[in-house]
């Protein structure tokens, strides 16, 4: 994980939307979310393929604004998001460019393209999200979104979690009072009906959990309030016996616990492998 205030250059928010379109050719739009959008771009001095994500000013919650010391009053996505090249600014957006990885499929788009994922990937692909969050919780920091579209995928199978539009620091005591996240990862005990006051931790926990058999059978859990407030899981296909504990809605263990629990044996990013699965 990467900060740009630690980057030579980098350390300042650049103004002006006139230099970023000097310094970038826009290529093709990759997505739009609830804070703005993506488009693939390439640097005209040396042509290397970026992703640029414009974050709108006006959709920035009050909750995520941070005064950095380095690049001053900047959305919090910004000051923690990682591998960031440059930041530039106008009056609408914040103009965030970022390493482009792999061909910038997301986790939901591979699903999708995939039969059935065998236990020994989904093991990998998740093991990678854990040690990510594992990363993240050693920081204060909750992303507050984890879901598949959230996270990019490349041909030998490594992931990246993107999007913190909604990302907030922890703090002792701190509770939070509105979801930010996606409905089909949200936990039972702060549905949409019933906002609660809560830390974080154990949601993310939770969207983890559903992420989990996402990748495993191919679709949600849940596809509503109440099947969220019944918590019930099909379990469609026959899995080995050190996943079902995982499952369980009960058992949101930490991070760490999680990070170390026995499943299934890591793929390595073989080119045989890497053919069986569709891009």
């Amino acid at each position: 994980f990467w900060n740009p205030r630690f980057k030579s250059g980098c350390n300042v928010v650049k103004e002006a939307v006139k230099e970023f379109e000097e310094e970038y050719q826009p290529v093709k739009s990759v997505g739009r979310g609830a804070f703005g959008f993506v488009w693939r771009a390439v640097r005209r001095c040396d042509g290397q393929e970026v992703v640029v994500k414009f974050i709108s000013k006006a959709r920035i919650v009050s909750d995520c604004w941070v005064d950095d010391p380095m690049l001053g009053r900047v959305s919090q996505e910004i000051a923690i998001l990682t591998r960031v090249l440059e930041v530039f600014e106008n009056g609408r957006y914040f103009q965030m460019v970022m390493e482009k990885h792999g061909d910038v499929l997301d986790l939901f788009e591979f699903i999708d393209l995939q039969p059935r994922l065998d236990e020994p990937l989904g093991s990998y692909i998740f093991r990678q999200l854990v040690a990510t969050v594992f990363y993240l919780r050693s920081k204060n920091i909750l992303h507050r979104d984890i879901k598949d579209e959230n996270i990019i995928i490349d041909k030998s199978f490594h992931i990246r979690l993107i999007d913190f539009g909604s990302a907030a620091m922890m703090a002792p005591g701190k509770l939070f009072h509105t979801f930010c996240g996606t409905l089909e990862y949200c936990s039972p005990e702060c549905d949409h009906v019933v906002l609660c006051r809560y830390e974080g931790p154990e949601l993310e926990m939770w969207s983890l959990g559903v992420l989990l058999y996402t990748l495993l059978f191919g679709e949600n859990p849940f596809c509503d309030v109440g099947e969220i407030l019944e918590a019930r899981l099909n379990l469609r296909y026959q899995v080995s016996e050190g996943l079902p504990p995982l499952s369980v809605s009960e058992n949101r263990i930490q991070p760490i616990s999680l990070a170390e629990y026995s499943w299934s044996e890591v793929v390595p990013s073989s080119p045989g492998h890497c053919q069986y699965f569709s891009f």
